[in-house]
């Protein structure tokens, strides 16, 4: 079931271009990674997807009757508790106040309900944003930057909580991070962007794996791509290459068994893209 389906998008900000033929597609239940530097446009792309900004061309079809967002800095009163926020938010979405029972030890809130929004650290108000956000929608949900704060055992469970909700509940997330191995950890589609441009980073185009095989040495193993027009990059002791379905059929005439393996986001970022 496609949750999102966004064509050619573009936003700019006067005359400055900012997303330029923006594509994606989303499916019911896929944990999207959004890759890119500061300024690169992610929290734009996300508040446009989340109607905060209204687009000014280009489709955006959002195929859910709700969306929950964290962008930036969750909107908490600083003088109401977090349960008098999390009720707030309750009424606001004619939601029933048993989801507060329902998420507060998944999201590890329960010690500090009576606490005042003031009093919270940074990585407190990240889980009570992220809580608004689920209150708001079990479909849908926006996240820029949602590890901001937290400490590695709060990042752990948090990001297991995500896949967990993906999972067993069929939510859908888009989630932006700088830090590559929270991606990794749980997202099923991970794009890139930079100047102004989306790629995915899954798709035949610019997937890369890692290829091992036991019956040439690697300068042989270079020597034979080469001589097929077969692109490769060697890192170290390892080597990476693009189309893995034409690798198979080329190895396979020549009779060479080999076994592979999806590269990380930093070993294809970091190289050619």
């Amino acid at each position: 079931m496609t949750v999102l389906e966004v064509i050619g998008l573009n936003y700019s900000f006067g005359k400055q271009p900012v997303l330029d033929d923006i594509s994606l597609t989303l499916e019911k239940g896929d944990i999207a990674g959004l890759i890119g530097n500061n300024g690169a446009g992610k929290t734009t792309l996300m508040k446009l997807i989340s109607g905060i900004l209204e687009r000014t061309n280009g489709t955006i079809d959002l195929k859910t009757k709700t969306v929950g967002a964290l962008i930036e800095t969750p909107a908490l009163y600083p003088n109401m508790t977090v349960e008098a926020n999390l009720k707030f938010y309750c009424r606001l979405y004619h939601k029933d106040y048993s989801l507060i029972d329902c998420y507060k030890e998944d999201l590890e809130v329960a010690t500090y309900l009576k606490r005042k929004a003031s009093k919270l650290s940074l990585g407190m108000k990240q889980r009570v944003g992220l809580f608004i956000a689920l209150i708001a929608s079990d479909e849908f949900i926006l996240l820029d930057e949602p590890t901001n704060g937290l400490d590695p055992n709060g990042i752990n469970s948090l990001l297991i909580l995500i896949e967990r909700l993906a999972k067993n509940h069929g939510l859908t997330f888009i989630i932006s991070s700088h830090i590559l191995s929270n991606l990794e950890q749980v997202c099923t589609k991970n794009y890139l962007l930079k100047n102004h441009k989306l790629t995915c980073l899954d798709d035949d185009a610019n997937a890369k794996y890692k290829i091992y095989t036991e019956d040439l040495s690697m300068k042989s193993l270079m020597t034979l791509l080469k001589l097929n027009d077969l692109a490769f990059e060697r890192q170290r002791h390892d080597i990476l290459v693009k189309g893995i379905e034409k690798i198979k059929q080329v190895l396979g005439q020549e009779g060479i068994p080999f076994t592979y393996e999806k590269a990380g986001l930093s070993e294809v970022l970091f190289n050619g893209n």
